[in-house]
């Protein structure tokens, strides 16, 4: 149920990242580079990540005391092992996401989805 935040411009990037926190047990949080800086950091310290997945472009969006920023323009990931990791005890109640709402009073509501429930959407259609 870690949450890790993500805040890539779409592309390769952003399919890689979201890959690599899910098959490593992770909850991945978007956040849209093209959000107010505001909306951002709220989103940020609200959901409380463990690392924000970010690239050159978007590092400039972050505090770096704010969280541990993790540069995919500049980090060996590219050298890591191709097998799935390990993690025990994960299940289908497990966070896959979270994602903000709109938020009517003017503030942006994090939901909380869990694998089964984004199975489920996947299967409905």
């Amino acid at each position: 149920d870690a949450r890790v935040a993500i805040c890539v411009e779409r592309g390769l990037d952003l399919v890689v990242g979201l890959l690599g926190i899910l098959k490593a047990g992770g909850a991945y949080v978007p956040l849209d580079p093209s959000y107010p800086a505001e909306r951002l950091a709220y989103m940020l310290k609200d959901s409380a990540p463990t690392a924000v997945l970010v690239q050159t472009t978007t590092r400039g969006l972050f505090d770096a005391s704010a969280a541990t920023l993790i540069d995919l323009d500049h980090s060996i990931w590219q050298n890591m092992p191709e097998h799935d990791p390990q993690v025990p005890g994960l299940s289908p109640s497990n966070l896959a996401y979270m994602i903000y709402t709109s938020g009517s009073t003017g503030l942006p509501k994090g939901v909380m989805i869990e694998h089964r429930s984004a199975c489920n959407m996947v299967h409905w259609g």
